[in-house]
């Protein structure tokens, strides 16, 4: 059996733990996006709102995996590097929540709850791994 990022051109050159990642993540926001909507009144705008934090989880996990390549072939360098490149993800985390805060476009709690996705999806990796591979077999 092909595995599932092979059929897909995009996703060839990513690292399997980053697929795997994305799976935990959209595996997060599916639960969250089941549960939530029966606790807010705003349904929509919390369902953009996680839609936002999910996207944005991804999108971290993708700028953490190319941060730490790039540093581990940097020398004395790997430290600064990293610390550049993380305060710059940290900042753009930061201007989408003012952002979503400031157009009222989404709710940022909810879109709170999909980042920490990325938390939940770094927990469920080593089970979404095993998983994945007995499946291969």
């Amino acid at each position: 059996m092909i595995p599932y990022w092979k059929r897909i051109p995009f996703l060839k050159g990513i690292n399997g733990t980053v697929k795997e990642m994305w799976l935990g993540v959209g595996l997060w926001g599916l639960a969250a996006a089941l549960t939530v909507p029966w606790f807010v009144k705003d349904v929509p705008g919390c369902l953009l709102g996680l839609l936002a934090g999910c996207l944005l989880a991804c999108a971290c996990v993708w700028h953490m995996w190319k941060t730490l390549d790039a540093a581990l072939e940097l020398g004395d360098g790997a430290q600064r590097y990293m610390t550049v490149r993380s305060l710059a993800r940290y900042s753009v985390i930061v201007l989408v929540f003012v952002f979503l805060t400031v157009t009222d476009c989404a709710n940022p709690l909810a879109a709170f709850l999909g980042l920490m996705g990325m938390k939940a999806s770094a927990y469920l990796q080593p089970s979404v791994h095993k998983y994945l591979e007995k499946r291969r077999r």
